[in-house]
């Protein structure tokens, strides 16, 4: 009996090789960080990309081996393995890659914890998409929680300590306020695994109105990390003090890790997520889009622009039997290019003009038509305008609820909200090229060699613009796996 049980768990750990040589590569880190110098070697540097490379690569060859169709449980139930997981864990260590690209590029001074906490990042978002389980959820949670706070606080200004410590105290009460929840759905259930059909079965006796409650308290600590209201209070401080590259990561990847796991709370389908999901969205579109106006600093305004994005993927949340998450996962792997490239592009408009307010942008784009071109397709892309993938990510989440199967007045009134919103966005989004093209007449000298710099933005315009007229390359694969 024991021999057939740790016979089970190395065929399990067989599923969980990156994230073993992940956890060796993070010692391996810990060590240089203790005996290479800290911020001019590049030895840390070039040893985390290889890391990171071999998982991508190591994921990509799992998702060919032949899981079953409906994924593969491990360890007892507590992790899970399917081809959603492994699609989730490439796009998070793919926004890793590019942070370390980005940091490269614009000769980011960073120390070498920075690359240590990076990586502890990535380890805890590759358990968190795996988990199926309430107790293994909570502890991978706290864990990119807690390496982000250190983060935000990390350039040790003013600025940053204060975002950093309201950054934890936000964070602290959204984990508390799940925990609370997770600790009232054991009580009732006795389990941890919500994806078990006991867990289900046992909760159909409960009041619909106590499981819908507790439902949103647990949902609380995804909310915060998927920047939705109203668990948003802490984005523009953060977004606005938070070295560029860093708040890039972090605006992506510990998003998406939310959005799976959300996602698997509804599949378990032990509750009427519906009506939630509805409300929610409304608040985080109008919350965000609003005070989006009135925001003249570039990354406080990507920040308040982050938290409507996040309702606009929960729109595609909705109806999960009908459409499998398909129009969700589109629009998170769409958001990967379409956001990071924004903040690469707001520190090639910090070289430009020395600041991140939007109207000392004026005459870039006069100056430097590439540049603006550029700023205006990725805008675009962020509105969901064509000829850019972005419109292929807002038509993937709405086409969803178009033809719903019941509460059709709902959604076709999300529908219409929606698409308003989407107006809205238009205004703050366009100012950008608006003051870089036509307004003003820029002036500044620049005393740094950009060419590089431009290039590398327009390989994001590229790819943005050549998946919008072939959009198979990532509709393909996305329906492979959402199935």
């Amino acid at each position: 009996m024991i021999n057939q049980r740790l016979s089970n768990i190395l065929t399990d750990f067989g599923y969980l090789l990156p994230e073993v040589y992940l956890a060796l590569g993070l010692f391996f880190i810990l060590f240089l960080v203790a005996f290479v110098n800290k911020t001019k070697s590049i030895v840390p540097f070039f040893g985390i990309m290889l890391l990171l490379s071999y998982l991508f690569y190591a994921t990509s060859f799992y998702s060919g081996l032949r899981l079953p169709q409906d994924g593969k449980s491990l360890l007892g139930g507590m992790l899970f393995i399917d081809n959603i997981s492994l699609f989730f864990k490439q796009l998070i260590t793919f926004s890793a890659i590019i942070f370390f690209i980005h940091a490269r590029l614009f000769r980011y001074q960073y120390a070498g914890e920075v690359f240590f906490l990076i990586i502890s990042v990535v380890f805890g978002l590759s358990i968190l998409v795996m988990s199926n389980h309430f107790l293994i959820i909570y502890l991978a949670l706290e864990m990119v929680s807690i390496v982000s706070y250190v983060l935000v606080a990390s350039k040790k200004e003013k600025l940053n300590f204060e975002a950093g410590i309201k950054y934890l105290i936000f964070g602290s009460t959204s984990s508390a306020i799940m925990l609370f929840g997770i600790s009232f759905f054991y009580g009732m259930t006795f389990s941890f695994n919500f994806g078990s059909e006991e867990f289900r079965i046992a909760l159909e006796n409960q009041s619909g109105l106590a499981v819908q409650g507790l439902l949103f308290l647990v949902l609380g600590g995804f909310l915060f990390k998927i920047a939705a209201a109203p668990f948003h209070s802490w984005v523009p401080d953060v977004y606005e003090s938070t070295s560029t590259p860093i708040i890039s990561f972090l605006s992506f990847a510990p998003k998406a890790g939310g959005f799976l796991v959300i996602s698997r709370l509804i599949t378990a389908n032990f509750a009427d997520f519906e009506s939630l999901i509805i409300v929610l969205a409304v608040f985080s579109m109008i919350v965000g889009n609003l005070a989006a106006l009135a925001q003249t600093d570039f990354k406080r305004l990507l920040g308040y622009s982050g938290i409507a994005h996040s309702g606009f993927v929960l729109v595609g949340m909705l109806i999960s039997s009908h459409n499998h998450f398909y129009g969700s996962y589109f629009y998170i792997a769409s958001y990967l290019l379409m956001t990071m490239g924004a903040f690469f592009l707001a520190d090639l408009l910090q070289v430009y003009s020395g600041s991140q307010n939007v109207e000392e942008f004026k005459g870039l784009g006069q100056k430097n038509i590439f540049l603006g071109i550029n700023a205006l397709i990725l805008m675009a892309a962020l509105v969901g305008l064509p000829p850019t993938l972005g419109f292929h990510s807002k038509l993937m989440v709405f086409s969803g609820i178009i033809n719903p199967p019941s509460h059709a007045g709902w959604y076709y009134g999300l529908l219409i909200f929606g698409l308003l919103n989407a107006a809205i966005s238009i205004y703050y989004y366009l100012k950008v090229p608006y003051f870089m093209l036509i307004k003003g007449s820029y002036s500044n000298k620049i005393t740094s060699n950009v060419f590089f710099l431009n290039f590398v933005l327009g390989l994001f315009i590229i790819t943005i613009l050549y998946l919008f007229f072939f959009p198979d390359d990532i509709t393909v694969w996305i329906k492979s796996i959402s199935k």
